[in-house]
């Protein structure tokens, strides 16, 4: 049986349920878990549970299709719980965030679809068409990341695009599937954070094996060129 998160981001799909009234429904569980007093560690498998909904029904969803869920993550996220700051405070792997502003463990959630990249030998891993739709659904989002930091998934962009153009071996169609959604949905994104330079710390956006002497550490021009040739 599909949870009540999932049947309200189908009804949205659907064109059953407003986005507004989609947004509301799929929020009610999570609401009701704060109100029954429950645990933080129960909170927490609520929300993942939420945003496991979100990702399975993005990576079912062609891309072509996908705006009525991006809009109602748009109202998703403006969904509050009470009318004061305060109120919409939670604790959440001991950090304190605002439900639903922040979007509390969509990114962590997301990270653990990630590693189901086709190919890696999960059980569960997407298949072609599944992962080129999850990665479209999350270029919509992150082009919208400038007036809402909370759907910015831009190092992903960098994880996908180095895995289909910044490699030494043969690369799948559907890391180069993955790589195209990008520049259709979030070109300007893309362009702008290369100009602008944007940086992740650590090695975690380091460039591929075939640019292992670059010390890339995010986007640039010269990274934004490698892939804008790849694309030709």
């Amino acid at each position: 049986m599909a949870s009540k998160q999932t049947e309200a981001l189908k009804s949205a799909l659907a064109a059953q349920a407003s986005f507004a009234t989609a947004a509301h429904a799929f929020t009610e569980p999570t609401k009701q878990t704060i109100e029954g007093g429950g645990s933080e560690e129960s909170l927490g498998e609520d929300l993942s549970s939420s945003w496991n909904a979100v990702i399975e029904v993005a990576a079912n969803t062609e891309h072509e299709a996908q705006e009525p869920l991006v809009e109602t993550m748009k109202a998703i996220q403006k969904q509050r719980i009470g009318s004061g700051d305060k109120t919409n405070q939670i604790s959440v792997w001991g950090d304190q965030v605002k439900l639903w502003e922040d979007m509390p463990l969509f990114g962590a959630t997301m990270r653990d679809a990630w590693n189901r990249a086709p190919g890696t030998g999960n059980k569960d891993d997407f298949s072609a068409e599944q992962w080129s739709n999850l990665n479209a659904f999350v270029a919509r989002l992150t082009a919208l990341s400038t007036s809402t930091p909370a759907f910015d998934f831009s190092l992903y962009a960098i994880w996908t695009l180095r895995s289909a153009f910044e490699g030494t071996n043969k690369v799948s169609s559907a890391d180069i599937e993955a790589a195209k959604v990008w520049f259709k949905y979030a070109k300007h994104i893309v362009e702008q954070l290369s100009h602008e330079k944007k940086t992740f710390e650590g090695p975690i956006a380091k460039g591929g094996d075939k640019y292992r002497n670059k010390e890339w550490k995010g986007f640039s021009d010269e990274r934004l060129a490698v892939w804008q040739a790849a694309l030709q």
